[in-house]
């Protein structure tokens, strides 16, 4: 009994070791196998982050080339003509802006870096910045100038507020049942500015949807992910006295991360594909109404403005004011004279 009790309990110690060595060769390979998973998805997480950086900023497909020239501002009796690019990158898209916009967010340059004041040199010390919004003054055309600041969760909208109406700002240029939009230069989402009107300009749909947006949303994301802050300029173009701006520029750098997360120098430009627009009246025209035929409307001589005939705006014009003309849009606009913007000619 004895012999066989010690012979089972070598042969459970034996069953033992072996499914223990089993167990731990398991393990080890198990370990193994997570190390090499972790590796790869580092690898390829590192490899989309250098992507991401390297590729030109915004929603969609990378826009190659059309840079203007090498300075960091375009010129504005040379700005560039759309070609069926929603934008175009400026110096190379590398973001460049004034000191007054560095200083006042309490940071000074570092070579080709920034730091907060005092501290060491490339270090950005958030407890240091100075988040901030700065609107330029309405020039003597009543045209917006610029806005910049330092962004970040303190210069956003509280969280549950909604815009308000600004309906009742008509930046330079604005012409009723042109199909023309109020562009803000910081978006309301960065800002929490509603009806500045040095933060608004005539805008079309294209500008401010297909240019600008996707850049907005980068900026406010990269916010959101990380709480920490970037550097933003906005600039209208405007060419002579035109009132419509031809286009903006746009440039933005994260700060703590010296550029890293964010950083983008672009010009988008404020047209409708497959129309004209006179950026001095502020009327656009299309392809279709190019073509039109002359046909009858009913001109206030006094106003300016044309309708169809059926429009109550026509009937209640004045017997010395109102002429009937047969014309086309088109020669009716180059008058000098603007759509009703209820019956929209």
């Amino acid at each position: 009994m004895d012999n066989k009790g010690s012979r089972k309990n070598k042969r459970s110690e034996t069953g033992r070791k072996r499914a223990f060595a089993v167990f731990a060769l398991i393990l080890v390979c198990c370990l193994c196998l997570a190390a090499v998973k972790y590796r790869e998805g580092r690898d390829m997480a590192a490899d989309d982050t250098g992507k991401q950086q390297n590729a030109s900023v915004g929603a969609g497909p990378a826009v190659s080339g059309g840079e203007i020239g090498d300075t960091a501002s375009p010129d504005a009796e040379h700005l560039p003509e759309y070609d069926g690019r929603r934008y175009v990158t400026v110096n190379g898209s590398v973001p460049d802006f004034p000191d007054e916009v560095i200083e006042k967010a309490s940071l000074v340059k570092n070579g080709d870096r920034y730091k907060t004041e005092g501290s060491l040199p490339g270090r950005v010390d958030p407890s240091g910045l100075t988040p901030y919004e700065y609107y330029g003054s309405l020039d003597e055309l009543g045209r917006c100038t610029c806005a910049y600041g330092c962004l970040g969760e303190e210069t956003m909208p509280e969280k549950g507020q909604e815009r308000g109406d600004i309906s009742s700002i008509h930046p330079s240029g604005w012409a009723k049942a042109q199909n023309w939009e109020r562009c803000h230069l910081i978006a309301w989402a960065l800002s929490a500015e509603n009806d500045n009107p040095e933060n608004l300009i005539t805008g079309t749909h294209y500008l401010n949807y297909e240019g600008m947006r996707p850049f907005e949303e980068e900026v406010g994301h990269y916010i959101w992910n990380t709480g920490n802050h970037v550097l933003y300029m906005v600039k209208p173009w405007f060419s002579g006295d035109e009132l419509v701006a031809r286009g903006v520029q746009m440039t933005a750098r994260s700060v703590e991360d010296n550029g890293a997360g964010v950083s983008f120098n672009v010009y988008c430009f404020n047209v409708t594909p497959n129309a004209s627009v006179d950026y001095m009246t502020g009327i656009v025209t299309t392809e279709e109404q190019a073509q039109q035929e002359p046909r009858l409307y009913v001109v206030n001589k006094r106003s300016k403005v044309f309708h169809y005939p059926s429009c109550e705006g026509a009937q209640s014009i004045s017997p010395h004011n109102r002429e009937e003309v047969t014309a086309t849009r088109v020669e009716l606009t180059s008058r000098g004279y603007t759509p009703c913007g209820y019956c929209e000619p």
